[in-house]
């Protein structure tokens, strides 16, 4: 399908559009979490499903309404203040992570039900029809989750040269999908993460992990040392070949899950040693060849799992907010970082925030990203829980401490929690495609949320303070945001099973809501 082809069925099928707000007047979005569970009951009974395109118009899910916006009354208490005199981090947004398997699945449904492809690209990226994602996160070669036979790099045949790179196997699905969102969202930016450099680069000559057996009697899994310069000019080829192809990489990431090296699937350990001598590397390549493109560090949990903590062949890890300070205070590697980022795999929300406020105090000027959490488990139960979970930990509260952005997993899978060569696979991503007869598109609970989160943080909206009296207050949670072109977006989240009505009011203006129990609604004025 060619893109002028795509953009007219996009038009077709989201024609349905509301007028924008006027200056008089509140845009709100509502999704009431419990209409999650109606859905389910409703549409998605055993093995028979019915989530086509008009699968939320009977549910409070993204439902759009206008409310007025008048002239603040003394007689009316307002209940949440905005303030932009106090302004906190810029944003990049929200979305998650464009695998091969992701891809895949999606590039399947444009061929098989263009229609129905175009209602999902528009829902996730649509910035006004949509939940406007506007980060991806791109991993450099396969992850685990690959609709491939076996896993690889960009540069499987060893070449001290490099002259055998090359990023053909992405061109057939990543690239086409990619292509399709940024015309949807422009303002995409991408963030780039290896799990392995290519075998013939590391210790274990292997792209996966080693065993902890293994590692007792000294085996490793590493970046060779005198292949590290080799392996900044393997990031610059790729990013070059990605610019070559029309596509900017805003970011990389040095490793994922830097801590974790036994894994059955791609993956490598680096030390704050190997990274501080990588960044050291690339930094000058990347300025030497006019690249933009920024590194963050870490890339994985706020706490050391249970399995890191323990020191296997001498291997004594240091927590997460230790390791991104020893990096990050490197006089050399510094002038190169452009921040850090972190999973939500290990610790709770006080440990996020215990890391994101360490970090921000120690390096106040280092961005902090929040680029992994993956909803997880073939029987979910009610939406409620994993919801109000993932806002607390990974979709607002990191941004109520300083982080840019909140990442999910696989943006799509299949109704099998794939394609992925892992044998114990129960992910899900943001979309669930079912790939026996590509007539249904299932948008999980995670995407409701973080498209109210994505609505108000667009790309450079800047995070301003919002308070809330203690009475109207119990049992809300709140974000607020001055936006690029000059508006204001808040977000409301009612933890409480009961309807909480307040006033908000910002400067000489105010509007009224009642919020129902268990809901998120995000205001755009």
């Amino acid at each position: 399908m060619r893109f002028s082809s795509f953009r007219l069925l996009l038009a077709t099928v989201l024609s349905a559009a509301c007028h924008a707000a006027s200056a008089a007047e509140v845009e709100v979005l509502l999704t009431k979490v419990d209409d999650g569970d109606a859905k389910h009951a409703q549409f998605e009974v055993g093995d028979h499903w019915r989530c086509d395109v008009h699968q939320d118009e009977a549910f409070a899910l993204l439902r759009r309404e206008i409310v007025p916006l008048t002239e603040a009354s003394p007689n009316l208490p307002i209940a949440i203040a905005i303030d932009r005199g106090q302004a906190y981090q810029t944003m990049l947004g929200y979305g998650a992570a464009m695998t091969e398997a992701s891809a895949s699945v999606l590039m399947q449904l444009k061929t098989k039900n263009p229609e129905l492809y175009a209602y999902t690209l528009g829902k996730l990226f649509s910035p006004t029809l949509g939940a406007g994602f506007s980060v991806l996160r791109l991993p450099m070669g396969a992850s685990d989750y690959v609709s491939t036979k076996t896993y690889y790099t960009y540069c499987d045949q060893e070449s001290p040269d490099l002259a055998g790179f090359s990023i053909a196997q992405d061109q057939a699905s990543v690239i086409p999908a990619l292509r399709d969102a940024l015309l949807l969202n422009p303002e995409l930016k991408l963030i780039a993460t290896p799990w392995s450099p290519p075998a013939w680069m590391k210790t274990n000559r292997a792209l996966i992990g080693v065993t902890a057996a293994a590692k007792a009697k000294g085996e490793t899994c590493r970046l060779r040392p005198e292949c590290t310069a080799l392996y900044a000019d393997y990031f610059v080829k790729f990013i070059q070949a990605y610019q070559a192809a029309g596509i900017a990489i805003y970011g990389v990431t040095l490793q994922n899950e830097p801590q974790f090296d036994a894994a059955a699937y791609p993956c490598m350990r680096m030390d704050e040693d190997d990274q501080i001598r990588l960044v050291r590397a690339l930094g000058p390549k990347l300025a030497a060849n006019h690249l933009a493109t920024r590194i963050f560090v870490h890339d994985h949990n706020w706490v050391l799992h249970a399995n890191d903590r323990q020191v296997i062949g001498g291997d004594a890890k240091l927590q997460p907010v230790d390791s991104v300070a020893k990096i990050m205070a490197d006089p050399e590697a510094a002038k190169y970082i452009a921040g850090s980022a972190w999973h939500c795999y290990t610790g709770g929300a006080g440990d996020m925030k215990h890391a994101y406020d360490a970090t921000h105090a120690r390096f106040p000027q280092g961005q902090i990203l929040t680029t992994e959490l993956s909803g997880w488990g073939r029987d979910r139960g009610g939406w409620w829980g994993d919801v109000e979970w993932g806002m607390r930990n990974c979709w607002l509260g990191p941004e109520q401490n300083w982080s840019e952005s909140a990442l999910e997993w696989n943006l799509a899978l299949d109704h099998r929690f794939g394609p992925t060569l892992r044998d114990n696979s129960a992910a899900m991503g943001i979309v669930t495609i079912r790939t026996d007869h590509f007539q249904d598109v299932k948008f999980e609970r995670e995407f409701y949320a973080m498209a109210q989160m994505s609505r108000a943080a667009r790309p450079g909206a800047r995070r301003i303070a919002a308070t809330i009296s203690a009475g109207p207050g119990a049992g809300l949670d709140l974000i607020a945001f001055a936006l690029p072109a000059g508006g204001t977006s808040l977000v409301v989240f009612n933890r409480t099973g009961g309807e909480a009505a307040f006033q908000v009011g910002e400067g000489a203006k105010a509007f009224g809501y009642h919020l129902p129990g268990h809901s998120i609604a995000t205001f755009t004025w």
